[in-house]
């Protein structure tokens, strides 16, 4: 009986850790369509689906240019909250992500599989930050040099 629960200890051990659909939410919301997309198309690693991580990257990068897009039509809007966009593409992720990944997640956990810390998810959600500013500069010093002057 104690060989089984080893080898179930081990099983359990080589398996790849995941993020957790909450963890995916709260990233979301404070880091952007980018972060979410890392952390989603790690679960897919994860989850041995590599033929969808190409499709999540380009799913988070038109994410990304629909909500700049709504956020430059929406900054001089005197009477509209600033927290209604990441406030709902962080729900839009969740339910996206609950739908596609809720039951494999689910499974994982009930079966013994570990999960990322949030710590290792908000530092992921910190770099992409960091990458969408520096891609945001970058298309604003193509389309208007003279803009950040």
């Amino acid at each position: 009986m104690t060989h089984y629960v080893q080898a179930e200890e081990e099983v359990a051990a080589q398996r790849p850790k995941i993020y957790t659909v909450n963890t995916i939410r709260v990233t979301t919301f404070l880091f952007g369509p980018l972060a979410a997309g890392y952390l989603v198309s790690q679960n897919y690693k994860a989850f041995n689906q590599r033929d969808k991580v190409i499709v999540t990257w380009v799913i988070a990068g038109i994410a990304l240019i629909l909500v700049c897009l709504v956020v430059g039509l929406t900054i001089n809007v005197e009477r509209f909250p600033k927290f209604i966009v990441p406030l709902a593409y962080a729900w839009g992720t969740q339910l996206l992500v609950q739908s596609l990944q809720g039951q494999q997640i689910n499974r994982h956990i009930a079966t013994g599989g570990k999960t990322f810390s949030m710590w290792r998810a908000l530092f992921a959600g910190l770099i992409c930050l960091a990458a969408t500013l520096v891609l945001i500069y970058a298309l604003i010093m193509i389309i208007d040099p003279q803009a950040l002057v």
